[in-house]
C-alpha cells in the first residue's frame, strides 16, 4: 500500500469527526484515481446511467486527461450524459472550460443548453456577454431564463438593451428576471 493511502487510511481512525470526513472524502478521491482507466471504459461502453456516474466521478479529479474526457463526453448521444459533463467542466472553475461550455450552446437539445447557460453563470468572465445574448433568440423560454438571469450577474453593460427590451415586452417571468437583472448592471 502506498504512503498516500495509508495516511487516509489511518486517518478515518481519528477521534476528530472533521479529519475522519476529511480523509473519507480525500480517499474517494483518490480511490476514483486509481480506477480512471476503469472510469474511461465506462465513458465508452457502459450504459447511460454507468456514463453519467464516470462522468461525475471524474468531475471530483484533477488533470488534462480527465479534462479531456470530461470534454469527449459532451458529444455523447444521450443528452443526460452531455448535461453531466458540462456540469462536471464547470465544476473545475478551470478558465479554459469557458471556450469548451461556449461550444457546447450551440447542442440540439434545450435541456443540455440550459445546463450550458447555468455553468456559465459560474464564471465572471465578460468575453460571456455577447454569446450569451445571442442565446435571448431562442425558442425555448427556459434558455431566455436563464440567459437573462446570467446577463445580471456578469453586469456587463452592453446586455443593458436587451435587458430593458425584456422588462418590458417580456413574460411575466422574463420581466421580473430581466428587471432584477437591470439592478445587477455595473455602474
Amino acid at each position: 500500500m502506498d504512503k498516500i493511502k495509508e495516511v487516509l487510511l489511518s486517518s478515518l481512525r481519528d477521534t476528530d469527526e472533521l479529519i475522519r470526513r476529511s480523509a473519507a472524502e480525500a480517499l474517494e478521491k483518490y480511490e476514483a484515481r486509481e480506477g480512471f482507466e476503469v472510469l474511461k471504459k465506462q465513458l465508452e461502453n457502459a450504459d447511460k446511467v454507468e456514463r453519467i456516474r464516470a462522468v461525475y466521478a471524474l468531475g471530483g479529479l484533477k488533470g488534462d486527461n480527465v479534462m479531456s474526457l470530461l470534454v469527449k463526453a459532451i458529444k455523447d448521444p444521450v443528452e443526460d450524459v452531455r448535461a453531466a459533463a458540462i456540469r462536471a467542466i464547470g465544476d473545475t472553475g478551470d478558465r479554459m472550460a469557458v471556450d469548451v461550455l461556449l461550444k457546447a450552446l450551440n447542442d440540439e437539445s434545450t435541456v443540455v443548453t440550459r445546463v450550458v447557460v447555468e455553468v456559465l453563470g459560474n464564471f465572471n468572465d465578460r468575453r460571456l456577454t455577447i454569446p450569451l445574448m445571442k442565446m435571448l433568440k431562442s425558442k425555448d423560454t427556459g434558455v431566455i431564463e436563464r440567459v437573462i438571469i446570467v446577463l445580471g450577474k456578469l453586469g456587463d453593460r452592453k446586455a443593458e438593451e436587451a435587458l430593458i427590451l425584456f422588462a418590458i415586452k417580456g413574460t411575466p417571468t422574463m420581466k421580473a428576471l430581466a428587471i432584477k437583472s437591470l439592478g445587477n448592471l455595473e455602474v
